[in-house]
């Protein structure tokens, strides 16, 4: 299936969405930023969201971002590029994600991730690729370069799960 490709409106962005977490943690203190969409220069192009603790903790800190993500009014797919084994179509939609909108890509054995995700962000046929990437310099030259190429976002998440207790 291809979709069209046809301005859209700038996309929420997840800074918006986590503000109500970060506001209930008491623990942080530092203001959050208000980013105005309209005026935003990088909207398209490479973010990245660390998480620490233990997989199925970090997964409930992320479904609320895909969620957001997934109703989106922009064209297009939200693409998963090799998620952790537990994000599945149940999992979807046992988070309350729409599952039609959404593509899980598992590379075959030996695939370079990276070379597919860019290509995937290239084709601009998602308005988001999700990716578990791990950040090096070079991958987010490449991640980023390739989002902007295919008028799309590249959202790289980074799971540190050595702090989980």
């Amino acid at each position: 299936m291809q979709y069209a490709r046809e301005p859209r409106p700038a996309q929420l962005e997840l800074v918006h969405h986590n503000q109500s977490l970060m506001h209930s943690n008491k623990a942080l203190t530092a203001p959050v930023p208000e980013f105005n969409c309209e005026a935003d220069d990088a909207e398209f192009g490479y973010s990245e969201i660390c998480l620490n603790g233990a997989p199925r903790q970090c997964l409930k800190w992320l479904a609320p971002v895909l969620r957001d993500l997934s109703q989106a009014e922009a064209p297009g797919w939200l693409t998963l590029l090799d998620p952790p084994e537990q994000v599945s179509h149940a999992w979807l939609r046992q988070a309350g994600l729409d599952p039609w909108r959404i593509l899980i890509v598992r590379p075959n054995r030996g695939m370079d991730r990276l070379a597919l995700c860019c290509e995937i962000l290239r084709l601009g046929y998602s308005h988001t690729v999700v990716s578990w990437l791990s950040g090096s310099t070079r991958e987010v030259k490449s991640l980023d370069a390739a989002a902007r190429s295919g008028n799309s976002r590249c959202l790289n998440v980074r799971l540190d799960v050595s702090r989980a207790a």
